[in-house]
């Protein structure tokens, strides 16, 4: 797992943001983004960025907007780690704050037993001597939404362009990441409504010149995850992704096998805590019918408790941090409901998890779901606590 590979001749350079969970060694990374630029002119060759499921609650949902929603069906940072480590891996880094961004990076390989190592890359922040919005409004660089990685990667390739940074790369080594073996399916899940900038059709057409027979099935699934990121893949598509199998030389066999094999990944994504909730199988339905796989077992939604019926004495706990109420509030409202709030989800002495996303993989969620203790969402207790309260 930590064989080393030649640097490339001509590095290239990869700007990199990351959304975490916090500061700490023992926090994760939720969101990522990679833009690849040509070490040259500085323009864009790549673009790839995914949420990330932490296995583990996302922390403050109010900074970087990621809910436990939304990383459901997302990959893990052991499932995106090879695709990751090949745009990394030879490249010089950069980023605004680059010591934060190689930190979180750091701890994630390590805990893949990856060796990780930097090197010396360029800092917009080190440049600017100023947070990432500021710097942008200083010259005149668009961010429109701050604290999404690709949003943020984008706005600090535009701050290396706009600043002297161009200049300083004979200072800079490369990054170097261990081996790690591809997954069969290296899979993506980007947030909904992002502005997709390099377009699908421009993604596919630019990998057809690139058909090496021990890349040609990465190549594919690439492309694919591409074009699925709607969950839906239009005729044009269809045969765009079709004449790229050709050109890779992929057989019509090992192109349905890839498409079984995308599929399955995220059925493992959405079983992967024991539940399979309704948007879930919604969107494991969608990408069966555009990858045209017919013959799959769908998951049926887990048929889960609900907790809807509150009676006095209940043991309540909450989880997360809800738009809707503050932690201290929703406990004083819920003791003046005659319910009794707890600090901690045990198996004998809580009767009921509120979460602000029920969603939530949060250790209290976990233990709640592995005791059969019914889990509701913050708005719904506050209707059941509002009755009660009348």
């Amino acid at each position: 797992m930590l064989e080393r590979r030649s640097r490339r001749p001509a590095p290239q350079f990869a700007v990199v943001d990351c959304e975490t969970t916090g500061l700490g060694r023992h926090d994760r990374i939720v969101e990522i983004a990679v833009i690849t630029l040509d070490p040259n002119t500085w323009e864009t060759l790549d673009e790839y960025d995914t949420l990330i499921n932490p296995e583990r609650d996302v922390g403050p949902v109010a900074l970087h907007g990621i809910t436990a929603s939304m990383v459901q069906a997302a990959p893990t940072f052991a499932e995106i780690g090879a695709p990751l480590a090949r745009r990394l891996h030879g490249a010089v880094l950069i980023a605004h704050n680059i010591s934060f961004d190689t930190r979180m990076l750091g701890y994630e390989f390590a805990r893949l037993q990856v060796e990780f190592d930097a090197g010396f890359g360029l800092c917009t922040l080190r440049a600017t001597q100023e947070k990432l919005g500021a710097a942008c409004r200083r010259y005149g660089i668009a961010l429109d939404t701050a604290h999404r990685a690709l949003a943020d990667a984008r706005a600090t390739a535009a701050l290396v362009r706009a600043t002297a940074l161009t200049g300083e790369r004979r200072d800079t080594t490369a990054a170097t990441v261990g081996y790690l073996s591809q997954s069969p399916a290296p899979r993506t899940l980007r947030r909904e409504g992002a502005d997709a900038g390099t377009s699908e059709m421009a993604r596919i057409i630019s990998l057809a010149h690139y058909p090496y027979s021990d890349e040609a099935l990465l190549q594919y699934l690439d492309a694919l995850d591409w074009v699925l990121d709607d969950h839906y893949i239009d005729d044009q598509e269809h045969a765009a992704i079709r004449e790229l199998a050709r050109a890779l030389g992929i057989s019509d066999r090992a192109r349905e096998d890839a498409h079984r094999s995308y599929l399955a990944s995220i059925i493992a994504a959405a079983e992967r805590d024991g539940i399979v909730t309704e948007a879930e199988q919604r969107l494991i339905r969608q990408t069966a019918a555009a990858l045209e796989v017919t013959d799959v077992v769908i998951p049926d939604v887990t048929d889960l408790p609900t907790g809807s019926q509150l009676r006095p004495g209940m043991r309540v706990c909450f989880t997360g941090d809800a738009p809707e109420a503050s932690r201290a509030w929703l406990e004083a409202h819920a003791a003046f409901a005659n319910l009794q709030p707890v600090s901690r989800v045990t198996k004998r002495g809580c009767d009921l998890l509120v979460a602000a996303d029920t969603s939530s993989q949060s250790a209290k969620a976990h233990t709640a779901r592995r005791h059969g203790i019914p889990v509701m969402a913050v708005p719904d207790f506050l209707a059941e606590i509002g009755e009660a309260v009348r």
